[in-house]
Parts: C-alpha cells; sequence; structure tokens
C-alpha cells in the first residue's frame, strides 16, 4: 500500500469517526429530550374513573387506576379541598351541561338519518 492510498484510508476513517461522535450527539440530544418528555409526564395524571373514595383525619383519599397492583391514591387535604370546591364545582357543572349537550346533538343528528 503506498503513502498516498494509506493517507486516503487514515482521512475517510477520520472522517467516519466525526460522523459517529456527530450521530452519537444527536442520540444523546434525543435521549435528554425523551427523558425530559417522560420527567414531564410524570408530573401529570389523568384520572377517568375513581375507585374508591374515604375521608379520614381531615384528608381525603381517593382511589383510581386497576384495583391492586396498578392503583394510585389521591390524597387531599379537606381545608383546601373545601376552600376550591366553589370553582370545582361550577367547572364540572359547566363542563357537564356542555358535553351534555354535544351528547344530544350527536343523537339528534343520527335520528335525522335514520
Amino acid at each position: 500500500m503506498t503513502k498516498e492510498e494509506l493517507q486516503k484510508q487514515v482521512n475517510r476513517l477520520l472522517k467516519e469517526i466525526v460522523e459517529l461522535n456527530e450521530l452519537n450527539d444527536k442520540q444523546d440530544d434525543r435521549i435528554k429530550e425523551l427523558k425530559q418528555q417522560l420527567k414531564e409526564s410524570k408530573q401529570n395524571t389523568y384520572i377517568h374513573e375513581t375507585n374508591h373514595l374515604y375521608c379520614q383525619d381531615g384528608e381525603m383519599y381517593i382511589s383510581f387506576g386497576d384495583v391492586g397492583k396498578n392503583e394510585r391514591w389521591l390524597v387531599w387535604n379537606t381545608d383546601s379541598l373545601f376552600k376550591d370546591l366553589p370553582f370545582i364545582i361550577n367547572q364540572v357543572v359547566k363542563q357537564n351541561k356542555k358535553m351534555q349537550k354535544m351528547y344530544l346533538n350527536n343523537i339528534k343528528e343520527e335520528l335525522k338519518e335514520m
């Protein structure tokens, strides 16, 4: 192998090393991004339906999720809950009216097609 060929091979290998490092940096950035998304997703919990509700020692306990292994609990201080109840009730009633109106409109549309 000539000195020129050897130099070309070294240059090609150096170029590949640079490309691999750039790819590795992109993967590291993607991993950081996914870790951040995971962290943010752990900060929010959607509760579709509750399993148990009870109060004890000034706290309300709300069970949700799959009963047993995946069951989770929300514990809410009743003093804080009491202060927030007017807003909670107002918003639940408004949202429920909006959803009931949507369901009724869907029923009416379906009946028109019959």
